[in-house]
């Protein structure tokens, strides 16, 4: 009875054992191998991201000083009605400041008597006027050229100046030393009838009056109303003045054709033209051409020893020459500065000679430009003649040249092309001489006599300043962030890497587990 019993309880409970083993066989082991393979995708893809991003990273920071600086330098730099450089060209950005100082004469009555007393000159001011330049008109050309003019509006800063403008000043008379300026090579008999005109009109070869009205006002003048009805001067207005009907003026400086940069970098800011010619009719040869900028925008200049200046009020353009490298809020700048070069006559830059008109040239250190100011007998030169023939301050008295003072220069970022410090300084002198046939010009040595300098003013503000810097370190910046990246995207596949091998260690020790867990069933299950 027992043996009976036993096989049939033994056959009952077997294929239980087995089925339940089977079953927990069929519910463990095809779990594992599942996660893992899905954990072997995410390491697979984490992998790839990460030799994509390393990649990416290695080959634009190699093309980033190479290529896509340079690129995004010009795109930058080029000037354009929707470029970043349109609004600080359209108007000026920075503050700026003309400033005025007139030379006052103070012992005119000795320069009529045969005496050996020269003319004193006291300098007054500054009479100091923040200037804004708009560039108005603007024509944007298909040749990478804009086409416009420049409208200069002064306002009158008393807090910065030394002096009012009513102050008044005594200097040589304009009109009358252009009169005699001009027919002095004329017929005697020409030379006397203008003479008697004058004096019957109550001219004076002196005169006094306010700062305002020397400026920007202008005042009325008997003589240069009839000169300008008789079309006997190039005068095209009723009064005189240094700067009268200019204020505010949108044709009084010209019209310009400027490079924009957008054919080539390194033309950006160069006057191709002006008044639609590509040279001046004021002076022959060489010295006719057009050349340089207007100085407010100026292409890169690594490594150029000098840089050219165009100068509508003068007709020509002034070359100023490296002087050395300076620090202004931070950044450094090529400083160019005039040297005696600038005004030479001919003598040690025989390339100036065509500025003297019939070859007479006078002494270094003044450039004439009668020809460029309706003919009057005007001569730049820099303040109190600094750099210029001895002979110029030996006739007059009261100049004193300074370096610091009176020296032109400009300072320039090399890689942007951006001024840091603008300092224009230039005086303007008449020429009066003797003329047969004249009782006004009787009496008189041959002298230069000093009307006025002044001296245009712009720093670069920490704002601007800090933009420059950011263009600067580009290079430097987008480099490290390119190759950052990339070491980021290195990282990255070393950690999908590390996670890939930790995995299939894992994954060798759970088949292990799995195998000796298979081994353990089958051998409870062969019990």
């Amino acid at each position: 009875m027992v043996e009976a019993v036993y096989p049939s309880v033994s056959q009952s409970d077997e294929p239980k054992t087995r089925t339940h083993a089977t079953a927990s066989q069929t519910s463990v082991r095809p779990v594992i191998p599942v996660k893992m393979e899905r954990s072997h995708k995410k390491v697979i893809v984490i992998s790839i991201v990460g030799t994509i991003i390393m990649i990416l990273g290695i080959i634009t920071g190699s093309l980033w000083t190479t290529h896509i600086y340079d690129w995004t330098i010009t795109k930058i730099l080029t000037l354009s009605s929707s470029s970043v450089s349109y609004n600080m060209w359209k108007e000026t950005p920075i503050p700026m400041y003309f400033k005025f100082y007139m030379f006052n004469w103070t012992n005119p009555h000795e320069f009529y008597a045969p005496s050996s007393v020269p003319p004193h000159f006291e300098e007054m001011g500054p009479y100091v006027f923040r200037e804004i330049d708009y560039k108005v008109n603007q024509v944007w050309n298909d040749n990478g050229t804009v086409t416009f003019q420049r409208k200069k509006v002064w306002f009158f800063e008393e807090s910065l100046s030394n002096g009012s403008l009513t102050d008044k000043i005594t200097n040589l008379n304009p009109i009358v030393a252009t009169v005699g300026f001009s027919v002095r090579h004329k017929p005697a008999f020409i030379r006397k009838l203008t003479n008697g005109f004058m004096m019957r009109l109550g001219e004076k070869l002196v005169l006094t009056k306010s700062v305002n009205a020397l400026l920007f006002e202008g005042f009325n003048d008997t003589l240069l109303e009839i000169a300008k009805k008789m079309n006997a001067t190039g005068i095209p207005y009723s009064k005189f003045g240094w700067f009268y009907a200019r204020n505010g003026s949108e044709s009084y400086d010209g019209t310009f054709n400027m490079l924009t940069g957008s054919t080539n970098l390194y033309d950006m800011g160069l006057v191709k033209e002006w008044n639609f010619k590509n040279r001046t009719d004021y002076y022959k040869g060489s010295c006719g051409i057009i050349d340089g900028t207007n100085g407010d925008f100026w292409p890169p200049l690594p490594i150029n020893n000098t840089v050219s200046l165009f100068v509508s009020d003068i007709c020509t353009s002034l070359k100023l020459s490296y002087a050395n490298t300076t620090t202004f809020q931070s950044l450094t700048g090529s400083k160019y500065i005039g040297d005696d070069k600038m005004f030479d006559n001919g003598e040690n830059v025989p390339s100036r000679r065509c500025y003297c008109p019939n070859g007479n040239c006078g002494p270094s250190g003044a450039l004439n430009i009668s020809s460029c100011r309706y003919g009057a007998p005007a001569f730049v030169s820099m303040p109190h003649f600094y750099l210029a023939d001895p002979s110029y301050r030996n006739a007059i008295t009261g100049m004193s040249p300074d370096k610091e003072k009176h020296e032109i220069s400009m300072t320039i970022e090399p890689t942007t092309g951006i001024p840091i410090q603008v300092k224009a300084k230039l005086q303007l002198n008449l020429l009066i001489e003797p003329v047969e046939s004249m009782s006004m010009f009787e009496n008189i040595n041959k002298t230069y006599i000093p009307m006025l300098w002044f001296t245009q003013e712009a720093n670069l503000t920490a704002s601007y300043a800090s933009q420059v810097k950011l263009l600067l370190i580009l290079p430097t910046l987008g480099t490290v962030t390119c190759f950052g990246i990339a070491g980021i995207g290195v990282l990255i596949f070393f950690i999908g890497l590390f996670v890939y091998i930790r995995q299939k260690w894992r994954g060798e020790d759970n088949q292990v587990l799995l195998s000796k867990y298979d081994g353990d069933i089958r051998n409870r299950s062969d019990m």
